[in-house]
């Protein structure tokens, strides 16, 4: 397979694709960060056009293409591909932005969801509870996957989940919301990862979709459509942010308690909020200024 970019010092090969992912998680890289990565670059290289064309092209969603440049720049740093990074360096995107912004669950959905993940029967056990976790806590599915046991009995001993969530970073959340779900997979022997009780011998990009259409199927049974680990996650997100009506740090307070990086990410999961809603809010500014 070539690159497309007959200069490049290292050709995309399946060796040198496995050598570029213990690269990745040398530097601190999730498996599953290393395995989107890899995708990524396999398929822009696989394009008539050039390596780069995908970028460019405006066939991406604003958040696809987003993923296909970091991993194309990680690719030039592993291969010391100057040219190809100093083209990258001056590609100019779109901002990063969901095409189509799911709106968050009402709460009947929400609790209905819920209810019957705690009655239901699914296999393996474990499934149901990291579907809860997530649906309760809107943690990310890969974030579940990766607690380990010992962090599991930490938290019953503390109260506190402390876990490596997305690009390593440390995360820290209340366990009371979520205790049930973790002593009944601290119940379980004979497993390091929760991930271990999905899949064995999976890749984390394999036990990702799988919990995905776990989430649809039971979803469907409660008569919801269109749901996902994600739509837990920005239902969690939106339903705290809602708690805080009035409350100038709001928005801060939900960045901390998510665990996010910055304060555009909060916004982005929040980004439902229809255009009436915020004129509605002006026109009240303008009314009570009038009065």
């Amino acid at each position: 397979m070539g690159t497309c970019i007959l200069s490049s010092p290292v050709k995309i090969t399946d060796k040198n694709l496995e050598d570029f992912r213990a690269w990745l998680v040398k530097r601190g890289r999730s498996e599953g960060t290393a395995d989107l990565y890899i995708t990524n670059v396999r398929t822009c290289a696989a394009h008539p056009k050039g390596l780069t064309y995908r970028l460019v092209s405006g066939d991406l969603a604003p958040n696809t293409a987003h993923a296909n440049l970091s991993s194309l720049r990680a690719w030039a740093a592993f291969s010391k591909d100057r040219d190809l990074a100093d083209l990258l360096a001056d590609l100019l995107l779109p901002p990063a932005r969901r095409v189509k912004t799911k709106p968050p669950l009402d709460v009947s959905e929400w609790k209905k969801i819920v209810l019957y993940l705690q009655t239901c029967d699914i296999r393996p056990e474990a499934m149901r509870q990291v579907l809860l976790i997530m649906a309760l806590r809107g943690i990310r599915a890969s974030d579940v996957l990766r607690i380990r046991r010992t962090e599991v009995m930490h938290a019953l001993d503390t109260g506190k989940l402390v876990y490596e969530g997305k690009g390593r970073k440390r995360m820290e959340v209340g366990a009371k919301s979520i205790r049930p779900q973790l002593e009944a997979l601290a119940k379980i022997k004979g497993w390091d990862r929760v991930r271990d009780l999905i899949g064995v011998g999976k890749s984390p990009r394999a036990m990702g979709t799988k919990v995905w259409r776990a989430a649809q199927r039971t979803a469907r049974a409660c008569g919801v459509a269109k749901v996902n680990p994600h739509r837990y996650r920005h239902t969690y997100a939106t339903r705290f942010l809602n708690e805080f009506k009035g409350d100038p740090n709001a928005i801060i307070k939900l960045q901390r308690h998510m665990g996010w990086a910055s304060i555009g990410t909060a916004s982005r999961y929040v980004s439902h909020i229809e255009q009436d809603e915020l004129d509605q809010v002006g026109d009240a500014l303008v009314e009570n200024l009038l009065r």
